[in-house]
């Protein structure tokens, strides 16, 4: 038995549930550097870290994460100079920003 209205109801049912599935963030901590300079951040604590670039004047890059990884998070030119380091775990939603003075500031999105 064909119901048009069972048919539609379920038609937006899909469609909602859908949204919600496709709207929801990935994990992730991301890197934003506003030096002039292109960096590279790397996490402390892990046995194998990976290297993160950030291209300068406002370049962002992340690294998926699924809660927590390292003791710490490292900034450094791609020279090898060091420019800073959190002495916190590299965390879902959270931020960490090179600002143009050098400075970094790390919070939760």
């Amino acid at each position: 038995m064909y119901v048009p209205g069972a048919v539609a109801g379920s038609a937006v049912a899909l469609v909602l549930l859908a949204g919600c599935v496709f709207d929801a963030g990935k994990p992730e901590v991301v890197f934003e550097n506003n030096l002039s300079v292109d960096v590279q951040v790397h996490l402390d604590g892990v046995e194998h870290p990976a290297v993160i670039q950030v291209s300068r004047d406002g370049g962002i890059n992340s690294l998926p994460v699924r809660d927590c990884r390292g003791t710490g998070i490292v900034v450094e030119t791609t020279d090898g100079d060091l420019v800073g380091r959190v002495d916190k775990p590299a965390c879902v939603d959270w931020r960490l920003t090179v600002n143009e003075d050098g400075s970094l500031t790390y919070q939760e999105r």
